[in-house]
């Protein structure tokens, strides 16, 4: 028994030390490389597109704002090339798509694309919520993903390169905000299919599992404004029964805070894009890697126990 113990422990041992150094070696020639990021405006996307760009990384980050492509205009080299994206808008996918052609030298490919736009439309619960909030979150949060994977694959192609899609734990493990949860569903499912039938061409597509972090989509204040919106607009005997549950929302929100260090999510993106042997998923964040998708392996009945909700 302790032979076997000692050889299962000596294995896991090795794979581990083999994995670390095999997820180490970098693809190199960075100033060739060309990437796109979007949602750019600020919080993940906009440190990438800083730290790709001190990389030496060729980037064409997109933006929503006037104000977001103004500050990567004023605090990037020229590598960066921002321009006005948004991932609702087939047409602004399509002049996008043209920007990049036209930026790229002549039979040249996108090394890789880093779809981080994403929103959080409402975090209350589902009776709460309605089909016009499901569609808005759906638009960007998968289907624009989708969209902007389906239009820059030719040129991901050419360079066998790599496309990182952002997900959440809310896509491994729903708990709580199904309105964003289903759309990261959506993400995780749409990746994995991807992933399969891009695994002889050469690319590589990565998920990345963020857990709770601080930036402007995410922050407590719009979360909390987001809920009290949800139950103010519900009849009075929907309010009744949410009334207790809205509280303790909001007391467990002001408890709970999410990492502000946003390089634990940015480094996933850079290692995705620049390992010889990117990782198919990423957890940053405390708790997604050490509870949310430990979780979300356990049998149901006791994930279900540990997550209860207290609706009365």
């Amino acid at each position: 028994m302790i032979c076997i113990v000692t050889v299962f422990i000596l294995t896991a041992i090795t794979y581990y030390i083999f994995d670390y150094l095999l997820r180490r070696l970098k693809v190199g020639g960075y100033q060739n490389r060309h990437v796109l990021v979007t949602g750019c405006d600020s919080g993940f996307g906009q440190r990438t597109a800083i730290k790709l760009d001190n990389l030496g990384f060729k980037v064409f980050a997109g933006c929503l704002t006037e104000d977001g492509k103004k500050y990567l205009s004023q605090n990037c080299s020229k590598s960066v090339v921002p321009f006005l994206l948004d991932v609702r808008s087939n047409e602004s996918i399509q002049s996008a798509l043209g920007q990049v052609k036209q930026n790229l030298p002549e039979n040249a490919g996108l090394w890789g694309l880093v779809n981080n736009a994403g929103i959080l439309v409402t975090a209350a619960p589902t009776e709460l919520c309605t089909k016009s909030e499901y569609l808005a979150s759906m638009d960007v949060n998968l289907f624009g993903l989708i969209e902007m994977t389906r239009s820059f694959l030719p040129l991901i192609r050419k360079c066998q390169g790599r496309i990182i899609n952002t997900s959440s734990c809310a896509g491994r493990l729903a708990c709580l905000a199904p309105v964003y949860a289903l759309s990261k569903y959506g993400v995780e499912a749409y990746s994995d299919i991807l992933r399969r039938e891009m695994y002889t061409t050469g690319i590589k597509v990565s998920i990345v599992e963020p857990g709770g972090f601080t930036t402007p989509i995410s922050s407590g204040e719009n979360i909390l404004e987001s809920v009290q919106k949800a139950y103010n607009q519900a009849s009075e005997d929907v309010k009744s029964v949410y009334k207790v549950f809205v509280e303790n929302f909001f007391k467990r929100i002001l408890v709970v805070q999410g990492s502000s260090n946003l390089d634990l999510v940015v480094d996933t993106y850079i290692h995705g894009l620049t390992s010889c042997f990117p990782r198919t998923r990423y957890s940053p964040g405390y708790d997604s890697k050490f509870l949310y998708i430990p979780i979300s392996y356990l049998p149901t009945c006791l994930a279900d126990w540990i997550l209860k909700y207290n609706l009365k």
